[in-house]
């Protein structure tokens, strides 16, 4: 009796041991994790590419991507609880709507990290949640100058055109512009920096022609605020300067870069604009930090080789922000893939 016994265990052993093995092999020798994403929808066409990206670095990983499309707050709270309900082993979710909206999500974004689950953040920050962010703003200010440079050749007088009253971001990009551009282009010499009005598309106030009579030798022009570089270009078309005027301009929440004048600007040689990140390596970036996550890794300040449309990236424990860290500048030669 004792012999059948230990016989039918070690048969029920063996079964087990079989099917855990068949169930590892089928994910490489490891679970697969799966990763809850949201992804709002709508029109807003940033968040296409980031999908697109997301769902590229899950096939190239072998995660699972739970996708969901919350865009309002109360959806993405429930989203999340959704999530936390089904055991997912981290949670990636954007950060688009304002204060309020982030102090709504804090809560429930702290009960999945209480419950073992990983948070992370794009697009902006929450507290506690790792920031996927696309670029510094030093290397957004440095991104602007270089898309300038290019076009300038280096050398010639140029201006920078700031907004106010305005965000603080926007005076950080100013200092940045400042100490880039004397180091790396010696040949460009700043003659103006000239404040326009606030706001966005139509509702920039900054005249050009008197900068223009002022500087007849001016050969460039920096946006920094989205409203300055969707009025300032139309002008330099107007008054047939495109080709010895050159500008670089705040994209706003680009890409794509869908505003028909906007558009018409770049194509037309009258400006480059300037975004963030490319949102499909934002958004293979940002499963690749969860999967990394949720395989019980602690990402620690250094450089990581991500692989994919991203490469090597950096990671910065005191803001736990990992850093894509390449600005995108849309011109006339990649208008058709970042237009919208």
């Amino acid at each position: 009796m004792r012999k059948a016994v230990l016989l039918t265990v070690l048969a029920a052993a063996a079964a087990l041991v079989a099917t855990s093995a068949t169930r590892s092999s089928a994910h490489g020798g490891n679970p697969q994790p799966t990763i809850g994403f949201i992804v709002p929808q709508g029109s807003n066409g940033f968040f296409m590419p980031v999908e697109k990206g997301a769902l590229s670095a899950a096939t190239a990983i072998g995660d699972h991507l739970l996708l969901n499309g919350a865009t309002e707050p109360p959806d993405q709270i429930s989203a999340v609880k959704s999530m936390i309900a089904q055991h997912v082993s981290a949670i990636v979710i954007d950060n688009n709507r304002g204060p309020g909206a982030t102090r709504a999500l804090l809560p429930v974004l702290a009960q999945a990290r209480a419950a073992g689950i990983a948070t992370l953040s794009y697009e902006n920050r929450y507290r506690g949640s790792v920031f996927v962010n696309p670029s510094s703003p030093e290397q957004y200010g440095q991104a602007l100058a270089d898309a300038l440079a290019q076009q300038m050749g280096s050398r010639g007088q140029y201006a920078v055109v700031p907004c106010r009253p305005a965000a603080s971001i926007v005076q950080t990009w100013l200092k940045a512009v400042e100490a880039y551009v004397p180091a790396r282009y010696p040949g460009m010499t700043r003659v103006a920096v000239v404040y326009g009005g606030t706001g966005n598309g139509p509702e920039g106030t900054l005249v050009l022609r008197p900068l223009l009579k002022q500087h007849p030798q001016l050969r460039g022009l920096i946006f920094l605020c989205p409203s300055e570089s969707w009025t300032g270009p139309p002008q330099l078309i107007r008054a047939h300067e495109v080709g010895k005027i050159f500008t670089a301009g705040n994209g706003g929440g680009c890409p794509p870069l869908d505003d028909p004048v906007v558009a018409n600007s770049v194509r037309k040689g009258a400006a480059q604009m300037v975004c963030g990140g490319d949102p499909v390596a934002l958004g293979y970036l940002a499963v690749w930090a969860a999967d990394y996550l949720a395989k019980g890794k602690a990402l620690t300040p250094g450089r990581y080789d991500v692989g994919g449309p991203v490469g090597t990236v950096d990671y910065y424990a005191a803001n736990l922000e990992l850093r894509l860290g390449r600005p995108l500048t849309i011109t006339r030669a990649n208008l058709g893939q970042y237009g919208g």
